[in-house]
C-alpha cells in the first residue's frame, strides 16, 4: 500500500509540474500605491481546497488511531497483574522466615534500658508514622520493643460505632471487600485464594463428616496411630480432644531429614490442605439459612499501626483452627504478587454465629510477627517449631461471647485480619478498597435496620 501511495504522489507532483509550467499559478498585481501583491490563480485555487484537504485529514485520522491503541495498550498493560509463578513462590517459601520471625521475636522482648526508650521508640515511630498522641502511656513505660507494639490506647479515641451491624477490627487499611461468588476470592485486586484452603473442612458444623487422616506417611503407621487415638483420648474443661500417646516418636524416623525435607519445602499447594471445587456445596455447608449470602473484608494492619483487633460484631466463638503455615510477609505488595498467600502463611481461624449466621474472623500470620495472642485462648501458641506429628492444622471447640467492639488479642507487629460471615443479599459496605480504616469504624450495613 505504501508503493502505491508514494507512485500515486510522484505522478500527481510530476503532472502538476507539467502544468506550471504551462501557465503560472501566481499573478502579481499593482495595489495603486507603488506595491504589488502576489494572488493565487482561480484554478491552483480550486486545486487547493479539493485536494489537499484529503491527505491532510487522513493523516490526522492514523495519528488519532495509532495515539487510541497506544492508550488501549497501557490500560490492559495496567490491568495485567503480575502473578509469581510455581517456582518463584517455591523458592520465596524457601527462605526461613520463621526463624527469621523467632529471632524478632526474641529481640522484640529484650528489656530496652529506659534512657535509651525514648530514642528507640521515637525512631521506630518516625520511621513507621506511630500517632503518640493516642498512646495511654509515656515512651519510657514500655520496658520491650514488643510491648510498644502492643501499645493501649487513651479511653475515647475509638469510639465504637453502635449504628452498624460491622465495624473495622484493627486499624489498616482495606484492601479488599465485597460477596463472594466463587471458590476464588479476591486477596488484593486480580489475585485470589482459595476458600476452601484458607477455612479447611467445616468439621465445626454437627452434621459435617470428620476428616480424613492426610499423612505423608506409610499406611501402617496411620493405621497405628488412628487406633492410639481411639483408645487414649480425654476431654477437657472445654470439651477438647487431649490426645495422649505413649510413644513420642508420632512421626516415623528419617520423615525430617535427608529427601524428605526436600519434598517438603517443594510440596505443590493444592496437596497441602482441603480442596473441593464445588463451590455451591461448600457454601450450603457454612450458610446457616441458604437465602443469605456470603462477603469478606480484609483489613492490613501496617507496623506502624495500633496492633491490637477488637471484635468486629457481637457474635458468639464455637470453634477455633490453628493453621501452622508459612510466615511470608503480608505487605499489599507481596499479596499483589503470590496467590493463596493467605492460604499459605500461618492462620488462626475463629468460627461462630452471629445475628444474621455464619461468622468467622482470621487472624494471619506474617514475617516478624512474634505472635498471635488471644485473650480468651490461653492455649494457642503460633510462631513456634513445626509440628511434628504430621498435622496441617489444630482444631479447639470454644463457648466464648466476644462483644462489638471488646479487645480481642494483639499483633506483634503488622499482619492482617480477614471476616467471613454470613449476611442477607441486601447488605451493603461503607468502606472502598485501599481506604484507611480505624476501630470501631463501621464497615458494613444492611439496608434494614439492625440491632447488636
Amino acid at each position: 500500500m505504501s508503493r502505491s501511495v508514494c507512485y500515486l504522489s510522484g505522478q500527481f507532483f510530476r503532472v502538476n509540474s507539467l502544468h506550471l509550467q504551462q501557465k503560472p499559478a501566481l499573478r502579481l498585481l499593482s495595489t495603486g500605491n507603488g506595491q504589488t501583491t502576489t494572488v493565487i490563480s482561480g484554478r491552483w485555487r480550486r486545486f487547493w481546497r479539493s485536494w489537499v484537504p484529503i491527505p491532510t485529514s487522513v493523516g490526522v485520522t492514523v495519528l488519532a488511531v495509532l495515539q487510541w491503541r497506544r492508550i488501549q495498550r497501557n490500560r490492559s498493560e495496567e490491568q495485567r497483574v503480575a502473578v509469581a509463578k510455581d517456582w518463584e513462590v517455591t523458592c520465596y517459601r524457601i527462605i526461613p522466615c520463621r526463624v527469621f520471625s523467632r529471632a524478632w521475636g526474641w529481640l522484640s522482648n529484650c528489656h530496652v534500658p529506659g534512657p535509651l526508650r525514648s530514642y528507640v521508640y521515637g525512631l521506630y515511630s518516625s520511621m513507621y508514622g506511630v500517632n503518640l498522641d493516642e498512646m495511654a502511656g509515656d515512651l519510657t513505660d514500655y520496658p520491650s520493643l514488643a510491648q510498644f507494639f502492643t501499645r493501649e490506647l487513651r479511653q475515647g479515641v475509638r469510639p465504637i460505632d453502635l449504628s452498624n451491624c460491622v465495624v473495622s477490627p484493627a486499624d489498616g487499611r482495606v484492601l479488599n471487600n465485597g460477596k463472594i461468588c466463587s471458590c476464588h476470592v479476591e486477596q488484593i485486586k486480580g489475585v485470589t485464594y482459595k476458600i476452601q484452603r484458607f477455612l479447611g473442612e467445616p468439621t465445626w458444623r454437627p452434621t459435617a463428616k470428620k476428616p480424613e487422616l492426610n499423612m505423608d506417611c506409610d499406611i501402617e503407621f496411620v493405621r497405628e496411630v488412628a487406633a492410639g487415638w481411639s483408645k487414649s483420648n480425654r476431654m477437657d474443661e472445654n470439651d477438647n480432644e487431649v490426645v495422649a500417646h505413649k510413644n513420642k516418636r508420632v512421626v516415623p524416623e528419617g520423615y525430617w531429614g535427608g529427601i524428605d525435607i526436600v519434598r517438603y519445602l517443594f510440596r505443590p499447594v493444592e496437596e497441602e490442605c482441603y480442596v473441593t471445587e464445588n463451590w455451591e456445596e461448600y457454601k450450603s455447608q457454612l450458610l446457616t439459612d441458604p437465602r443469605n449470602e456470603l462477603y469478606q473484608t480484609v483489613v492490613y494492619l501496617a507496623p506502624g499501626d495500633y496492633h491490637r483487633f477488637h471484635s468486629p460484631t457481637h457474635w458468639q466463638v464455637k470453634f477455633r483452627r490453628h493453621f501452622q503455615g508459612e510466615l511470608l510477609s503480608v505487605n499489599p505488595l507481596i499479596a499483589g504478587w503470590v496467590p493463596e498467600l493467605f492460604s499459605l502463611n500461618e492462620r488462626v481461624v475463629y468460627v461462630g454465629e452471629w445475628e444474621h449466621g455464619f461468622f468467622s474472623m482470621t487472624a494471619v500470620g506474617a514475617t516478624n510477627v512474634g505472635s498471635i495472642r488471644v485473650h480468651s485462648d490461653k492455649t494457642l501458641h503460633t510462631n513456634t517449631r513445626k509440628w511434628r506429628d504430621g498435622s496441617r492444622h489444630r482444631d479447639k471447640y470454644m463457648n466464648v461471647v466476644w462483644k462489638k467492639g471488646e479487645e480481642v488479642g494483639e499483633f506483634r507487629m503488622g499482619s492482617t485480619i480477614v471476616l467471613i460471615f454470613e449476611a442477607p443479599k441486601d447488605f451493603s459496605f461503607n468502606v472502598g478498597q485501599n481506604q484507611r480504616v480505624k476501630v470501631g469504624e463501621a464497615l458494613t450495613c444492611p439496608l434494614r435496620n439492625c440491632s447488636n
